[in-house]
């Protein structure tokens, strides 16, 4: 055996042992000798490859097809680098110029079909994935790419097959291990999917897309806690993963009602409660919030001259991030947020001493919300003083009969583009729906008149029932009742709900009537009103 040949041999032990340096040595040693050896001119490409130095791998390779242009291995070789450049074209070409050089290599055929996968060109991968299974049944790599093809083309019994097989030739094989989960996770085998993906993790917890199935699998399970956590941790290790980013900010967006974003967006709101805390608010001043949300009014009741202040936020996320919140802007020493629902809150407990003032924000677009008016009731009895500020104070509920053509199509659903679409109208969400009067097509076929007024400083019944006459302006049919609500924050400062604004979160409220009623100008028509624990009504 020549003096390079034993370089070679000697290059591709160190190789294959791990020791890079030595490996390259060796072959540069061989190269001295020989500079037109092919072998070792491959065997340094590969070398550089797998040190990281994609340019000078090419030009090794290159060199060396261009010595032997005839060995499969340095065009599949080519092929790879190329492959891990995501060139798919130009390594899909390598692969094929391989392949026709030598059918049965079946490493030749896999990559192949790696490269015509990435493509996009599945039907074809699969084809070459089956050539390479056939040549080694035991190429454990090769079952599993076939799988993963499978499984995207849809023949998800098969894949699983294939990818069950892929892990019985090789148990830890991390790639196998995650498609089998991704695919079980697909069809609803939460289970197991999720003992695969905690696998692949504790194997290689730099696995971030297993991190983002598992955290899946636990939203599946009602775990949500659990996967904001795992996610939270994964962001900790990688923070500038996008994709974790990502997914984690889509799962904290499901913990909590999409309305207090743009809430936070409402100046016309923010600065009404503002504007009351400063008139309400004295030194030495304890201020109870119910329904903390974001902590912003406990912040402007802290800036406004409150010494202390307890908040109430019952979803633990919302709580959490409030507490962040206060401590980020320097309030932690003065306000507490409690995560509890309002009416568990106890002196003595919660709050040193009955409170000053009590301020909350838990009305929703038709201004009652569940319980509401029991919550306030409770709070004002027995965790506020004797003649507390109350912010809100009070509220006039206005209403105006309305055809609103548009909105009335799937109030209750009906015919759809010719369809009977009636069946569908039981996910519908009863009672009230929310309008935009500033831009959703509608006729007011009435003045605006008051229906309700609640004074939240004193108790008032859960229900209430009564007749109101009003007479139509206007021609048309009456679908039913838009209204909106006045908050009076005090005696002076009141914020309406039927502000036109863009950042008005709230916007209004309709109520479809079962039937339209058509009425004429100056015609009278008596309308019913009643509330009660959930919501206010109308009817004819």
């Amino acid at each position: 055996m020549s003096f390079v040949q034993d370089c070679v041999d000697l290059s591709r032990q160190h190789l294959m042992a791990g020791f890079l340096a030595e490996a390259e040595m060796s072959c540069r040693t061989a190269l001295a000798t020989e500079p037109v050896h092919a072998e070792a001119t491959h065997l340094l490409g590969v070398i550089a490859l797998k040190a990281n130095r994609p340019i000078e791998a090419n030009d090794l390779f290159e060199r060396a097809i261009a010595l032997d242009g005839e060995n499969f291995q340095y065009h599949n070789s080519r092929g790879v680098l190329l492959y891990g450049c995501r060139q798919f074209e130009m390594a899909e070409a390598c692969f094929r110029t391989a392949v026709t050089l030598n059918p049965d290599d079946a490493i030749s055929q896999n990559n192949l079909g790696n490269a015509l996968r990435a493509l996009g060109r599945l039907a074809e991968a699969e084809a070459r994935f089956r050539e390479a299974v056939e040549i080694n049944p035991r190429y454990a790599e090769a079952h599993n790419n076939l799988g993963n093809t499978l499984r995207e083309l849809g023949n998800l019994e098969e894949a699983e097959f294939c990818l069950r097989h892929s892990l019985g030739l090789l148990p830890d094989n991390l790639d196998a291990l995650y498609n089998l989960g991704t695919l079980l996770l697909y069809t609803g085998r939460l289970e197991e999917a999720g003992g695969l993906f905690a696998q692949v993790l504790a194997a290689d917890s730099s696995r971030y897309e297993a991190a983002i199935c598992l955290a899946q699998v636990f939203q599946g399970q009602d775990r949500t806690e659990d996967a904001v956590a795992l996610l939270t941790g994964v962001q900790t290790r990688l923070p500038e993963n996008q994709a974790v980013q990502y997914a984690l900010q889509l799962l904290r967006s499901t913990q909590v009602p999409a309305w207090h974003i743009p809430r936070l967006n409402d100046h016309e709101r923010n600065d009404a409660y503002e504007a009351a805390l400063l008139r309400a608010i004295r030194p030495g001043d304890l201020v109870l919030e119910l329904g903390a949300g974001s902590a912003l009014v406990s912040m402007m009741a802290a800036r406004a001259g409150a010494a202390r202040v307890i908040a109430s936020e019952p979803l633990a996320a919302l709580a959490t991030v409030a507490r962040e919140t206060v401590a980020l802007n320097g309030y932690a020493d003065r306000i507490t947020i409690v995560s509890k629902k309002p009416q568990d809150l106890k002196l003595g407990v919660d709050l040193p001493r009955p409170a000053d003032v009590l301020v909350s924000d838990i009305v929703n677009v038709g201004m009652l919300a569940p319980d509401m008016l029991a919550i306030l009731d409770h709070a004002r009895r027995n965790l506020a003083r004797p003649g507390a500020r109350v912010i809100p104070a009070a509220a006039t509920v206005w209403a105006q009969l309305i055809q609103a053509d548009d909105l009335r199509n799937v109030s209750p659903i009906r015919s759809v583009s010719g369809f009977d679409m009636s069946r569908f109208d039981q996910f519908r969400a009863p009672g009230y729906q929310q309008i935009d009067l500033a831009t959703d097509t509608h006729q007011m076929l009435s003045d605006p008149f008051p229906a309700w007024f609640f004074d939240f400083r004193v108790s008032m019944p859960d229900s209430d029932l009564k007749s109101l006459t009003i007479q139509a302006t206007k021609p048309g049919l009456v679908q039913g009742v838009a209204f909106w609500f006045d908050l009076h924050m005090d005696e002076e400062v009141v914020y309406s709900s039927r502000s036109a604004a863009r950042t008005n979160h709230w916007k209004q409220a309709v109520y479809f009537f079962g039937h339209d009623f058509p009425v004429a100008q100056g015609q009278p028509m008596l309308l019913g009103t009643g509330y009660d624990r959930t919501q206010i009504h109308f009817f004819i």
